[in-house]
């Protein structure tokens, strides 16, 4: 029983780190360690989550209860990783799998490199051109998006690797929009580079990031509501800040003339 708690601790701990790492709720990290210790027979559980870290304790009558504090470091979405752990979930549930086979999947979802798809690198982008058309732009804009976009992304992922702050990242990312939005405009003597820096803009904005924190809110986990709110504005003010300094800029130095 003290080997099987250790491997039930380390289980539920990792679990939950997943999904706290790539999007998932708070409450959704709570409710999978309840439902892994259950499925053994153990329902003396308590569980804080919060998106900076987690505390867990379990209780046994055979053996001094155990707790395992973790601490969250870095923050993405990834919801397919989510879906895995729901999954190895059910399948400890059915007792389909061992705890050892479950850990083995774990540690393969959270320490192998991430594999992006080979187009994801062109989703964000298509939404994007579209999202300039949408508010007003033409064919320059389009396109001009459409290339701005696909060379965040790739900056961006370039600063996931190198475990980089979000803040940072951001402004970079509104910085190098609006840049290219202006030179592209001042270049050609068309086009709009309001709708090029909106529009590019319009996915990188956090709104998982929002929606967990009214829904945390409104499930009364006013800590991890307050910290994802928090985060979230963050992560827009980085992206408008990056965006404003470079149009200061611009019209400083008469490129822009309003």
């Amino acid at each position: 029983m003290e080997i099987n708690e250790i491997k039930l601790l380390k289980t539920i701990k990792l679990a939950a780190q997943i999904i706290l790492e790539n999007g998932g709720e708070t409450y959704r990290a709570e409710e999978t360690i309840k439902y892994i210790c259950n499925s053994f027979n153990v329902y003396d559980i308590e569980s804080i989550a919060t998106p900076t870290g987690f505390y867990i304790t379990i209780n046994s009558e055979k053996a001094e209860s155990k707790t395992i504090v973790k601490r969250i470091n870095k923050r993405t979405i990834n919801l397919q990783k989510i879906n895995d752990v729901n999954e190895i979930s059910r399948q400890l549930s059915l007792h389909s799998i061992s705890l050892n086979d479950a850990l083995q999947k774990l540690n393969k979802i959270e320490y192998n490199p991430e594999e992006h798809d080979k187009f994801s690198l062109y989703y964000p982008a298509i939404s994007s051109a579209f999202f300039t058309l949408l508010f007003g732009g033409g064919i320059l804009e389009f396109f001009t998006a459409l290339f701005t976009v696909i060379l965040v992304t790739l900056i961006s992922r370039n600063f996931e690797n190198l475990h980089s702050s979000q803040f940072f990242s951001a402004i970079i990312s509104g910085s190098l929009i609006a840049i290219i939005a202006i030179l592209i405009t001042y270049v050609t003597g068309i086009g709009n580079y309001n709708y090029i820096i909106v529009g590019c803009i319009m996915p990188l904005l956090p709104g998982l990031a929002m929606t967990n924190a009214i829904r945390d809110t409104i499930r009364g986990d006013l800590i991890s509501g307050t910290a994802r709110a928090t985060e979230a504005i963050l992560v827009a003010s980085s992206l408008a800040a990056g965006a404003g300094v470079i149009i200061y800029i611009a019209y400083s130095t008469g490129i822009l003339v309003s």
